[in-house]
Protein backbone atom coordinates (compact mmCIF):
# COMPACT_ATOMS: atom_id res chain seq x y z
CA UNK A 1 0.00 0.00 0.00
CA UNK A 2 3.19 2.36 1.00
CA UNK A 3 4.37 1.94 -2.49
CA UNK A 4 1.41 3.68 -3.99
CA UNK A 5 2.34 7.14 -2.57
CA UNK A 6 4.87 9.18 -4.25
CA UNK A 7 7.24 10.90 -1.71
CA UNK A 8 7.90 13.63 -4.07
CA UNK A 9 4.41 14.78 -4.35
CA UNK A 10 4.49 15.84 -0.34
CA UNK A 11 4.60 19.44 0.18
CA UNK A 12 6.92 19.41 2.41
CA UNK A 13 10.91 17.89 2.52
CA UNK A 14 11.85 14.52 3.81
CA UNK A 15 15.49 13.45 4.01
CA UNK A 16 16.44 10.43 5.90
CA UNK A 17 20.22 10.74 7.14
CA UNK A 18 22.97 8.28 9.13
CA UNK A 19 23.19 9.61 12.72
CA UNK A 20 26.86 9.44 12.95
CA UNK A 21 27.20 12.10 9.80
CA UNK A 22 23.93 13.01 9.02
CA UNK A 23 24.94 11.80 5.10
CA UNK A 24 22.01 11.72 3.03
CA UNK A 25 20.53 8.55 2.41
CA UNK A 26 17.48 9.85 0.78
CA UNK A 27 15.49 13.31 -0.29
CA UNK A 28 12.28 13.65 -1.61
CA UNK A 29 12.32 16.27 -4.84
CA UNK A 30 10.62 18.86 -2.61
CA UNK A 31 13.59 19.15 -0.68
CA UNK A 32 16.21 19.65 -3.64
CA UNK A 33 13.78 22.50 -4.85
CA UNK A 34 13.47 24.23 -1.53
CA UNK A 35 17.53 23.94 -1.18
CA UNK A 36 18.13 24.35 -4.61
CA UNK A 37 20.04 21.82 -4.28
CA UNK A 38 21.20 18.77 -6.77
CA UNK A 39 21.22 15.54 -5.39
CA UNK A 40 25.00 14.34 -4.52
CA UNK A 41 26.69 10.81 -3.33
CA UNK A 42 27.33 11.50 0.56
CA UNK A 43 26.40 14.78 0.60
CA UNK A 44 25.50 15.87 4.14
CA UNK A 45 22.78 17.68 5.35
CA UNK A 46 24.27 20.45 6.91
CA UNK A 47 25.46 21.59 4.45
CA UNK A 48 22.62 23.24 2.93
CA UNK A 49 22.00 25.28 5.84
CA UNK A 50 23.68 28.72 6.29
CA UNK A 51 26.32 29.05 9.16
CA UNK A 52 24.22 30.30 11.96
CA UNK A 53 22.05 27.47 11.64
CA UNK A 54 25.03 24.95 11.37
CA UNK A 55 25.95 26.07 14.82
CA UNK A 56 21.99 25.54 16.03
CA UNK A 57 22.04 22.02 15.00
CA UNK A 58 25.34 21.32 16.35
CA UNK A 59 24.92 23.11 19.76
CA UNK A 60 20.96 22.36 19.95
CA UNK A 61 19.41 19.78 17.24
CA UNK A 62 21.68 17.01 17.64
CA UNK A 63 21.94 16.50 21.46
CA UNK A 64 18.43 17.21 22.14
CA UNK A 65 17.82 14.22 19.67
CA UNK A 66 20.50 12.14 21.38
CA UNK A 67 19.01 13.04 24.60
CA UNK A 68 15.21 12.43 23.62
CA UNK A 69 14.92 11.23 20.48
CA UNK A 70 13.09 13.93 18.55
CA UNK A 71 13.40 18.02 18.12
CA UNK A 72 10.13 19.37 17.33
CA UNK A 73 9.61 23.20 15.23
CA UNK A 74 13.34 24.36 14.93
CA UNK A 75 13.35 27.77 12.38
CA UNK A 76 16.72 27.01 10.55
CA UNK A 77 17.87 29.08 7.72
CA UNK A 78 18.73 27.19 4.05
CA UNK A 79 21.76 28.67 2.08
CA UNK A 80 20.34 28.39 -1.52
CA UNK A 81 21.80 30.17 -4.80
CA UNK A 82 19.37 32.54 -5.09
CA UNK A 83 20.18 35.79 -3.49
CA UNK A 84 17.47 35.52 -0.20
CA UNK A 85 18.38 32.27 2.40
CA UNK A 86 15.15 30.28 2.99
CA UNK A 87 13.79 30.23 6.32
CA UNK A 88 12.58 26.89 7.25
CA UNK A 89 10.89 24.95 10.30
CA UNK A 90 12.29 21.64 10.90
CA UNK A 91 11.67 18.58 13.05
CA UNK A 92 13.62 15.24 13.14
CA UNK A 93 13.56 11.90 15.07
CA UNK A 94 15.79 8.68 15.44
CA UNK A 95 14.58 5.90 13.88
CA UNK A 96 16.19 2.60 15.30
CA UNK A 97 16.79 -0.19 13.06
CA UNK A 98 19.61 -1.94 11.61
CA UNK A 99 21.27 1.33 12.07
CA UNK A 100 20.37 4.64 13.78
CA UNK A 101 18.61 7.05 11.31
CA UNK A 102 17.62 10.45 11.69
CA UNK A 103 13.84 11.49 9.80
CA UNK A 104 13.48 14.94 9.14
CA UNK A 105 11.26 17.18 8.13
CA UNK A 106 11.62 20.35 6.81
CA UNK A 107 9.15 22.77 5.65
CA UNK A 108 9.51 26.54 4.40
CA UNK A 109 8.06 29.14 6.55
CA UNK A 110 8.31 32.04 4.54
CA UNK A 111 4.40 32.59 4.66
CA UNK A 112 4.32 31.67 8.56
CA UNK A 113 7.53 34.48 9.01
CA UNK A 114 5.04 37.26 6.30
CA UNK A 115 2.06 36.57 8.56
CA UNK A 116 4.02 36.87 11.94
CA UNK A 117 4.84 40.22 10.29
CA UNK A 118 2.15 41.54 9.66
CA UNK A 119 0.91 40.22 13.12
CA UNK A 120 3.49 42.42 14.43
CA UNK A 121 2.97 45.19 12.27
CA UNK A 122 -0.80 44.95 12.99
CA UNK A 123 -0.30 44.39 16.78
CA UNK A 124 2.37 47.95 17.02
CA UNK A 125 -0.60 49.60 14.46
CA UNK A 126 -2.89 48.69 17.29
CA UNK A 127 -0.42 50.34 20.26
CA UNK A 128 -0.06 53.29 18.53
CA UNK A 129 -4.13 53.93 17.77
CA UNK A 130 -4.61 53.05 21.69
CA UNK A 131 -1.85 55.54 22.76
CA UNK A 132 -3.56 58.28 20.37
CA UNK A 133 -6.99 57.64 21.73
CA UNK A 134 -5.59 57.56 25.38
CA UNK A 135 -4.39 60.84 24.47
CA UNK A 136 -7.52 62.24 22.96
CA UNK A 137 -9.46 60.84 25.14
CA UNK A 138 -7.15 63.04 28.06
CA UNK A 139 -7.07 66.41 25.87
CA UNK A 140 -9.17 69.30 25.58
CA UNK A 141 -9.67 69.36 22.15
CA UNK A 142 -9.72 73.47 22.01
CA UNK A 143 -7.03 74.25 23.76
CA UNK A 144 -4.92 70.50 23.69
CA UNK A 145 -4.53 71.14 27.35
CA UNK A 146 -5.83 67.97 29.88
CA UNK A 147 -9.21 67.80 30.43
CA UNK A 148 -10.83 67.88 33.96
CA UNK A 149 -11.03 64.12 33.69
CA UNK A 150 -7.02 63.61 33.10
CA UNK A 151 -6.87 66.51 35.95
CA UNK A 152 -8.89 64.62 38.69
CA UNK A 153 -6.97 61.88 38.08
CA UNK A 154 -3.43 63.23 38.16
CA UNK A 155 -4.44 65.72 40.94
CA UNK A 156 -5.67 63.44 43.16
CA UNK A 157 -1.88 60.97 42.28
CA UNK A 158 -0.18 64.18 43.22
CA UNK A 159 -1.96 65.26 46.45
CA UNK A 160 -0.60 61.40 47.49
CA UNK A 161 2.63 62.37 46.71
CA UNK A 162 2.47 65.12 48.48
CA UNK A 163 0.91 63.79 51.99
CA UNK A 164 3.56 60.83 51.72
CA UNK A 165 6.29 63.50 51.56
CA UNK A 166 5.01 66.19 53.72
CA UNK A 167 4.69 68.91 51.36
CA UNK A 168 2.24 71.66 51.05
CA UNK A 169 0.49 72.09 47.64
CA UNK A 170 -1.43 74.93 45.42
CA UNK A 171 -4.60 74.67 43.76
CA UNK A 172 -4.93 77.60 40.88
CA UNK A 173 -8.69 78.27 39.65
CA UNK A 174 -8.56 80.86 36.65
CA UNK A 175 -11.09 81.85 35.21
CA UNK A 176 -11.12 84.27 31.85
CA UNK A 177 -13.58 87.78 32.81
CA UNK A 178 -16.14 89.03 31.27
CA UNK A 179 -15.95 85.87 29.05
CA UNK A 180 -19.78 85.82 27.79
CA UNK A 181 -19.92 89.55 26.85
CA UNK A 182 -16.21 88.65 24.38
CA UNK A 183 -18.65 85.54 23.09
CA UNK A 184 -21.57 87.95 22.60
CA UNK A 185 -19.56 91.29 21.15
CA UNK A 186 -16.97 89.29 18.88
CA UNK A 187 -18.57 85.53 18.54
CA UNK A 188 -17.57 81.88 19.38
CA UNK A 189 -15.33 81.81 16.92
CA UNK A 190 -13.03 84.82 18.68
CA UNK A 191 -14.25 83.60 21.95
CA UNK A 192 -12.66 80.32 20.90
CA UNK A 193 -9.12 82.04 20.23
CA UNK A 194 -9.30 83.42 23.49
CA UNK A 195 -9.43 80.49 25.13
CA UNK A 196 -7.12 78.97 22.93
CA UNK A 197 -4.49 82.01 23.53
CA UNK A 198 -4.90 81.97 27.39
CA UNK A 199 -4.17 78.42 28.06
CA UNK A 200 -1.10 78.41 25.50
CA UNK A 201 -0.06 81.23 27.89
CA UNK A 202 -0.47 79.46 30.79
CA UNK A 203 1.17 76.37 29.62
CA UNK A 204 4.71 78.10 28.76
CA UNK A 205 4.64 79.93 31.99
CA UNK A 206 3.70 77.18 34.12
CA UNK A 207 6.40 75.90 36.24
CA UNK A 208 8.17 72.02 35.45
CA UNK A 209 5.76 70.33 38.16
CA UNK A 210 2.68 71.91 37.43
CA UNK A 211 -0.43 70.35 36.22
CA UNK A 212 -2.66 72.36 34.08
CA UNK A 213 -6.03 71.66 32.53
CA UNK A 214 -9.38 73.30 30.69
CA UNK A 215 -12.24 71.78 33.53
CA UNK A 216 -14.82 73.36 31.40
CA UNK A 217 -15.81 76.73 29.92
CA UNK A 218 -13.58 79.70 30.53
CA UNK A 219 -11.99 77.99 34.17
CA UNK A 220 -8.40 76.44 34.14
CA UNK A 221 -7.33 75.13 36.78
CA UNK A 222 -3.12 74.33 38.42
CA UNK A 223 -2.17 72.06 41.17
CA UNK A 224 1.65 71.75 41.89
CA UNK A 225 3.50 70.81 44.95
CA UNK A 226 5.13 73.78 46.72
CA UNK A 227 8.75 73.19 45.65
CA UNK A 228 9.61 75.69 43.25
CA UNK A 229 11.87 78.41 44.72
CA UNK A 230 8.99 81.11 43.27
CA UNK A 231 5.87 80.63 45.70
CA UNK A 232 2.68 80.19 44.33
CA UNK A 233 1.43 83.91 45.32
CA UNK A 234 4.28 85.15 43.24
CA UNK A 235 3.31 82.59 40.55
CA UNK A 236 -0.28 83.95 39.88
CA UNK A 237 0.67 87.44 40.68
CA UNK A 238 3.24 86.95 37.23
CA UNK A 239 0.92 85.01 35.70
CA UNK A 240 -1.81 88.15 36.16
CA UNK A 241 0.87 90.75 34.95
CA UNK A 242 1.84 88.58 31.47
CA UNK A 243 -1.85 88.30 30.89
CA UNK A 244 -2.88 92.43 31.66
CA UNK A 245 0.07 92.88 29.04
CA UNK A 246 -1.78 90.78 26.17
CA UNK A 247 -3.81 91.81 23.76
CA UNK A 248 -5.69 89.21 21.75
CA UNK A 249 -6.89 89.92 18.50
CA UNK A 250 -7.00 94.00 20.31
CA UNK A 251 -9.41 92.70 22.92
CA UNK A 252 -8.08 93.20 26.35
CA UNK A 253 -8.19 89.82 28.00
CA UNK A 254 -7.91 89.16 31.83
CA UNK A 255 -8.13 86.58 34.90
CA UNK A 256 -9.24 86.34 38.07
CA UNK A 257 -7.42 83.56 40.07
CA UNK A 258 -8.18 82.06 43.60
CA UNK A 259 -5.44 80.16 45.26
CA UNK A 260 -5.69 77.73 47.94
CA UNK A 261 -2.76 76.06 49.10
CA UNK A 262 -2.98 73.19 52.16
CA UNK A 263 -0.40 70.50 53.02
CA UNK A 264 -3.16 67.75 54.63
CA UNK A 265 -6.56 68.48 52.31
CA UNK A 266 -8.19 65.95 49.32
CA UNK A 267 -8.86 66.99 46.06
CA UNK A 268 -12.34 67.82 46.80
CA UNK A 269 -11.81 70.26 49.63
CA UNK A 270 -9.13 72.02 47.41
CA UNK A 271 -11.10 72.38 44.49
CA UNK A 272 -13.78 73.74 46.51
CA UNK A 273 -11.40 76.26 48.65
CA UNK A 274 -10.46 77.60 45.21
CA UNK A 275 -13.79 77.79 43.20
CA UNK A 276 -14.83 80.08 46.70
CA UNK A 277 -12.10 82.20 46.66
CA UNK A 278 -12.06 82.64 42.99
CA UNK A 279 -15.62 83.65 43.58
CA UNK A 280 -14.28 86.53 46.21
CA UNK A 281 -11.84 87.94 43.31
CA UNK A 282 -14.48 88.05 40.54
CA UNK A 283 -16.71 89.84 43.85
CA UNK A 284 -13.78 92.17 44.53
CA UNK A 285 -13.77 93.26 40.90
CA UNK A 286 -12.05 90.65 38.87
CA UNK A 287 -8.64 90.89 37.40
CA UNK A 288 -6.69 89.73 40.71
CA UNK A 289 -5.64 87.07 43.11
CA UNK A 290 -7.54 85.70 46.19
CA UNK A 291 -5.40 83.20 47.99
CA UNK A 292 -5.60 81.80 51.49
CA UNK A 293 -3.66 78.42 53.18
CA UNK A 294 -7.37 76.72 54.00
CA UNK A 295 -5.77 74.64 56.60
CA UNK A 296 -5.92 77.63 58.95
CA UNK A 297 -9.62 77.59 58.26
Amino acid sequence: MTAEFALDDFPTGLVVTTLEDREILFANQYFYQVSQQEPQSGARIGLVFTAASKIVIESFVMPMLLHQGYCAEIQLTLETKAAEPVPVLVNARIVEGERKLIYWVISTAQQRDSLYQELVNLRNDLEQRAEKLEVLSQTDELTGLLNRRAFVSRATTLIKQGLRHKMSYSFFMIDIDNFKQINDQHGHDVGDNVLHQVGQWLASNSRANDILARIGGEEFAIITLNQSHESPIQFAERVLTLLRAEKIQGIEVTVSVGLAVSAKASFEQLYKGADILLYEAKHQGRNRLVWRDIDGE
